[in-house]
């Protein structure tokens, strides 16, 4: 068949520059032609209910076929779908394709598209209740590439549902580091502290010395670079690779900030890591009474040696923090406890005095020296 069609699509186009005189040989020679439009049909189902995707198994669509000229022409089917009809950019297009005016589209297909969508114009938040799908099909010639006799249908609203189902994966709980150049080499887990109100979001200090680092959620994971779905380097001139034995490696020495952001994805738990240059701060009465602005820390030369700030104005409670990009101070705060990094884990509207008590509350003021050793997590006021 697929043959037999190819010779009379030539033989048709063929005739195309000489159409009058094809004619005149066989008034009963089909005329390629291309349509305008076609029709996809609204299913009787749209018109006063909602499709809840992840509970179907399809989605069934009908059309007419394009009129290219009345000859059996072999026709493939595109599904295009958009959450936004006004917006020629916005169509997404499914993979699968269709040659029957008869479509079924995998209801799964249908949603991962949806969500990826949603997702993407509203900073990954899922949908919640039911929105307007617009759907419409391009067809074209088959055999013949991707758009010869290119058309496109009428434009039909599907009214859905669309979220991702219940799983049993969830988000961890803490990720770890260890590496040559944290704290006892290949030997210390460091914790990551949870950024404060945001589920599945971990960051950390650390030193590397242009080498590599393993990662986990728990002690002895040994996870490596083949582990993180996606890198997003903050950090100009820094390139991030791995070695022989799948460690992240940097290519500069130097201090950095790590914030691993983890979401679940159908049935999988994906690992964005940020890098971005160390920088933590000191915020508060203690240094500028007005704007709360927040001024830099002084970063040592190597791991080996301590954060320090003295630019202290005022006098009152220590409020300091590292800087991780796009989180808001208050969310990576830290104080000190026993001679050790205490990480924001609970609201605190007022201060640390108030809200978590005086013992987590430092007294700082001029002649002052804040000393941090983040490779330790450990610190002191002098």
């Amino acid at each position: 068949m697929k043959k037999i069609y190819k010779s009379l699509l030539f033989a048709v186009i063929a005739c195309l520059p000489f159409l009058t005189s094809c004619k005149d040989d066989n008034d009963s020679n089909p005329t390629l032609s291309f349509p305008a439009n076609f029709e996809l049909n609204k299913p009787e189902f749209a018109v006063n209910n909602v499709y809840d995707l992840p509970g179907a198994n399809t989605v069934n669509l009908t059309t007419t076929q394009p009129y290219y000229g009345g000859w059996p022409a072999a026709v493939t089917y595109a599904v295009q779908v958009s959450l936004d009809d006004t917006n020629e950019e916005g169509w997404h297009e499914l993979s699968t394709t269709y040659t029957s005016t008869k479509i079924n589209i995998p209801a799964t297909e249908l949603n991962a598209a949806i969500l990826d969508m949603y997702r993407a114009a509203h900073e990954d938040a899922d949908p919640e209740g039911e929105m307007p799908l617009y759907v419409r099909l391009r067809a074209y010639l088959a055999d013949t590439g991707e758009h010869y006799g290119e058309v496109f249908s009428n434009v039909i609203t599907l009214n859905v549902l669309s979220y991702d189902t219940p799983s049993d994966v969830t988000l961890p709980t803490a990720i770890f580091v260890c590496g040559n150049s944290i704290a006892d080499a290949w030997t210390t887990w460091k914790p990551l502290a949870p950024v404060y109100g945001r589920e599945g979001r971990f960051y950390t200090m650390v030193y590397n010395g242009a080498d590599g680092f393993k990662w986990g959620y728990k002690a002895n994971d040994w996870f490596g670079y083949d582990k993180i779905t996606e890198f997003d380097n903050q950090v100009e001139g820094l390139t991030i690779s791995t070695d022989g034995d799948g460690n992240i490696v940097f290519s500069q020495s130097g201090w950095y900030v790590l914030e691993f952001v983890t979401k679940i994805v159908g049935s999988e738990v994906q690992v964005k890591l940020v890098v971005a240059p160390g920088i933590a701060g000191v915020i508060g009465n203690a240094v500028d009474n007005a704007s709360w602005s927040g001024i830099n820390m002084t970063a040592p030369a190597s791991k080996d040696g301590d954060w320090t700030f003295s630019d202290f104005t005022g006098s009152g409670e220590l409020r300091a923090y590292i800087s991780v990009p796009g989180e808001d101070w208050w969310r990576t705060e830290f104080t000190l406890y026993n001679g050790e990094l205490y990480w924001r884990t609970i609201d605190i509207p007022n201060d640390w005095a108030t809200n978590a008590g005086e013992e987590y509350s430092v007294t700082v003021g001029a002649g002052k020296t804040l000393k941090i050793n983040f490779d330790r997590n450990t610190g002191s006021v002098e």
